[in-house]
């Protein structure tokens, strides 16, 4: 596996620094996944945490599956606007403030515009197909990866969104649409997956956006996993679910690789 440092062209022409992962070689590759233009490839979309080892120990999967993976870092402009890992705590616990001042301080017009450029960025590459970009993201990174299906000027192929909120509080400058007021635009096939137990996500709130996506008449999957709650892929943090995660990744590369298949 090789790690490349990139600098993706976001928002309002600023940098935006991200980490592309890459098989060792394209030549290693199943055939299925290579195609004649390239691997099939992942924007990866990090939570409120940031770029931190579970965001690259995932990227880290999907390179092993057989796609290049890029990991942006949305909070690269800022600092990271929580406490940081260390090599005693890897996952420091954020209180509750932290998070909502940091989630809703990140704005999405930013936000969505870093991940576009990242998108130009990883289409551009050499080792990479175009024509068969995906992303996935989790919590603040699933919302964002919601948001972009509707509205990226790049092509998508497919869209995994884990757990991301998709009726705000209250608006503000930073959040100024609801994103269910975007499912009209979805663009390409969409998975979602939900905790059950999410106290921070009702059921309700995943039931409007079904029936959204189903009055539009969008091609999408809603998996509702009984007894998880929120953030329960993440095997680093307390609202880990261990069969849920396994269900939910299963279903997630299976996913990606009916949606980016080579033709």
């Amino acid at each position: 596996m090789r790690r490349q440092e990139l600098e993706c062209t976001g928002h309002g022409g600023e940098p935006v620094p991200a980490v592309l992962y890459l098989p060792d070689s394209a030549l290693d590759a199943a055939p299925d996944d290579r195609g004649d233009g390239g691997l099939p490839a992942v924007l990866l979309v990090h939570e409120v945490f940031g770029v931190d080892a579970h965001m690259s120990h995932l990227a880290e999967q999907l390179t092993a599956e057989g796609f290049a993976c890029l990991l942006p870092d949305l909070w690269s402009r800022t600092g990271l606007p929580g406490p940081a890992p260390t090599p005693e705590e890897p996952a420091p616990e954020w209180s509750g403030d932290t998070l909502r001042a940091a989630v809703n301080g990140l704005a999405d017009r930013q936000a969505l515009g870093d991940l576009e450029g990242a998108l130009r960025a990883l289409g551009a590459h050499p080792e990479v197909d175009r024509e068969r970009l995906a992303a996935v993201g989790f919590c603040m990174g699933g919302n964002l990866a919601f948001q972009l299906a509707c509205t990226s000027r790049e092509p998508l192929a497919a869209v995994v969104d884990y757990y991301g909120r998709v009726v705000y509080s209250e608006q503000s400058s930073a959040k100024p649409i609801q994103p269910l007021e975007l499912a009209l635009n979805l663009g390409c096939p969409l998975l979602c997956h939900f905790g059950e137990l999410d106290a921070s996500i009702p059921p309700e709130h995943v039931q409007q956006l079904e029936e959204r996506l189903t009055m539009f008449s969008r091609e999408f999957e809603i998996v509702r996993h009984a007894n998880a709650g929120h953030g329960f892929q993440n095997d680093t943090r307390s609202g880990y679910h261990a069969a849920a995660a396994g269900t939910a990744w299963a279903q997630t590369l299976a996913f990606l690789r009916v949606h980016t298949a080579a033709n």
